[in-house]
């Protein structure tokens, strides 16, 4: 890594610079950890993010999970044999194929991500602490409108044999 001083680059977009920055910070691995930790629950980023995909979308298979996730199978069956073994998940065997396995919460695993729900919205709830309750009203409702053209913009630019 070269010790110069190169400048930054940034988005044109001011939007996409401050969407960019909040994904950083919500999906860093410190950021994960310390707001887990509130709940004193001891799990790593991608145990977090498997228990709210199960939780969100319902039943997948390892390999469904892995590449929804888009991280290696073995890191993701590791994580899935953790949350497997602390009670969060269960893991049926495939009608058919011996190899696979679906995965469903436990009780005590949508006990687990009720909390992770809750920790985002206690989180929310304090960053707008001091805001005025229109302001987050017009920005929840331009936040879903953005999240519905951002759907349909996905949906436009997909194509199955990408990978």
């Amino acid at each position: 890594m070269s010790t110069e001083s190169e400048p930054q680059l940034h988005y044109r977009s001011a939007v996409v610079e401050n969407i960019t920055t909040l994904l950083n910070i919500w999906m860093s691995p410190r950021f994960q950890h310390d707001i887990v930790a509130e709940r004193h629950r001891a799990m790593s980023g991608l145990e977090i993010r498997i228990l709210w995909t199960l939780s969100s979308m319902g039943p997948a298979r390892t390999a469904d999970m892995a590449e929804t996730l888009d991280i290696g199978a073995p890191a993701v069956s590791k994580a899935i044999a953790k949350l497997d073994a602390s009670g969060l998940i269960t893991r049926e065997p495939s009608a058919t194929d011996q190899r696979s396995h679906t995965l469903h919460l436990s009780a005590e695993g949508r006990r687990a991500a009720q909390e992770l729900y809750d920790v985002g919205d206690a989180m929310v709830t304090e960053i707008f602490t001091d805001w005025d309750a229109a302001d987050v009203s017009q920005l929840s409702t331009l936040l879903a409108r953005f999240v519905a053209e951002s759907e349909g913009y996905a949906r436009r630019i997909h194509r199955d044999d990408a990978h």
